[in-house]
């Protein structure tokens, strides 16, 4: 079996299971997806599924008493979780010694995790450092959560993962009890496995730590359609944290399934105004004067196919003032200096097909970088059972390089900027003194 052929397994319990062996190297990756994000959440318990992956990565039962992460640490490995929007993950990387002791402590809490009260108070204690750290005592800690809130209209599609403080409160040990027996049975997880093993011994090993569990019913996540934004949205925020004063733009991505080659579009045209040294908002007569610092993305984290869910293309900058004009579409300036260069080009790049020579070396910089992270096991484990669980699609994973180099042309790039440029946005501007119309950091008002 060769590095791009896949094995699938679907066990009795309806565990999905992905072998994904590669030949060369001395190492594993495992990932356990899981599900549930922050957009399954139950109404009034936002924060729940971020909360459940900080008690799940303690370990099971059966990891008692040192906990999960110590006894991959001693067998030479790294091990962490996210949670996303539609889904958590567990994952780890290791000698490939340590194979069947991954898979035994992965077993063990999807079967019995470690949910007790005082693990719920430390827990729910962490988090609320985390707030205080990544988002109020953050410069810019309101970006990229701001976006979302201002652009969708469904509760669930608006949440900052994190969760509010009065739900994280309300938390107790039923309700972890309920989410657990809801969204983390077999049927709705999925095992990957990559790196250096032989798969008919993996599958073994698979078999014989996970078949034992009981399978469950699943509680199907909620899918309700999220309108396109009827209007532009501008929004103000107060940072007392912020050095100087910021923006951010965020635009609706084109549908990852019913509109696979205009969101691949997007991601180069992503890279093409704000990725590499030659990104057109960066240098060259379009780049905005008094720009600090500039970053162009797609996906909520800045990761490609990350949800199924509506998803953003964002932008963001933070400028050092001294601009001209007045105010520009609800912002100051500078901010208007921004988004004025950013509609320039986009106007540009509709009208006019990007240069051949600078759409090569954009596509081939974006692959380069794809296919590197693919070295990691546990990366590549991470990213063939998020494609998997979110589009049925693992071999997405290792063909998206190349259909980003070879597959999007100057046409499709100008239609994608045709798109933005007609599209309802929300700008959001960061001002680092309180102003009457400014609130503080996550919040925001009309400007």
């Amino acid at each position: 079996m060769t590095r791009n052929q896949l094995r699938r397994l679907v066990l009795d319990n309806g565990l999905r299971v992905l072998l994904a062996p590669n030949p060369t190297g001395a190492s594993i990756g495992v990932a356990v997806h899981y599900g549930v994000g922050f957009r399954t959440e139950p109404k009034g318990h936002t924060g729940l599924a971020h909360l459940f992956e900080h008690l799940m990565i303690q370990g099971g039962h059966g990891s008692a008493p040192h906990g999960y992460l110590p006894q991959v640490q001693r067998a030479g490995g790294l091990g962490d979780a996210k949670t996303r929007q539609d889904l958590t993950v567990y994952y780890a990387a290791a000698p490939a010694s340590a194979l069947e002791m991954l898979l035994a402590l992965e077993a063990d809490r999807m079967h019995s995790p470690r949910i007790s009260a005082r693990n719920l108070r430390t827990q729910t204690a962490v988090i609320d450092e985390e707030i205080r750290l990544m988002v109020r005592n953050r410069p810019y800690g309101a970006f990229p959560w701001v976006l979302p809130r201002a652009l969708h209209t469904r509760a669930e599609n608006a949440r900052d993962g994190y969760g509010e403080s009065v739900d994280l409160a309300a938390l107790d040990i039923p309700l972890c009890e309920r989410f657990f027996v809801d969204h983390y049975g077999p049927g709705n997880a999925l095992v990957t496995l990559t790196g250096a093993f032989e798969p008919d011994a993996a599958e073994r090993v698979v078999r014989r730590h996970f078949e034992p569990l009981p399978g469950r019913p699943v509680v199907a996540a909620p899918d309700g359609p999220e309108p396109e934004p009827r209007e532009d949205r501008h929004l103000s925020v107060t940072d007392p944290h912020a050095g100087l004063p910021a923006v951010a733009v965020g635009y609706r991505m084109p549908d990852p399934v019913t509109e696979r080659a205009g969101y691949l579009a997007h991601l180069v045209l992503a890279a093409l105004l704000g990725q590499g040294r030659h990104a057109l908002l960066r240098r060259g007569p379009a780049a905005p004067a008094g720009v600090a610092s500039l970053s162009v993305g797609c996906g909520l984290f800045g990761l490609p196919l990350d949800t199924t869910g509506p998803d953003l293309l964002t932008l963001f900058a933070v400028y050092g003032g001294g601009g001209s004009g007045g105010d520009r579409g609800g912002g100051d300036g500078d901010a208007g200096r921004v988004t004025d260069a950013l509609d320039s080009v986009l106007t540009t790049l509709a009208e006019n097909e990007v240069d051949a020579g600078l759409l090569r070396a954009t596509t081939a910089r974006w692959a380069s970088g794809a296919l590197r992270e693919l070295g990691d096991p546990s990366t590549r484990a991470q990213l063939l059972g998020q494609r998997e669980m979110l589009f049925g699609e693992a071999e997405l994973t290792e063909r998206l390089p190349e259909l980003i180099r070879t597959g999007v042309t100057a046409e499709q790039v100008s239609r994608a900027a045709a798109r933005l440029r007609a599209s309802h946005r929300a700008v959001v501007r960061f001002e680092p003194r309180a102003s009457t119309n400014a609130t503080t950091p996550g919040t925001t008002v009309a400007a």
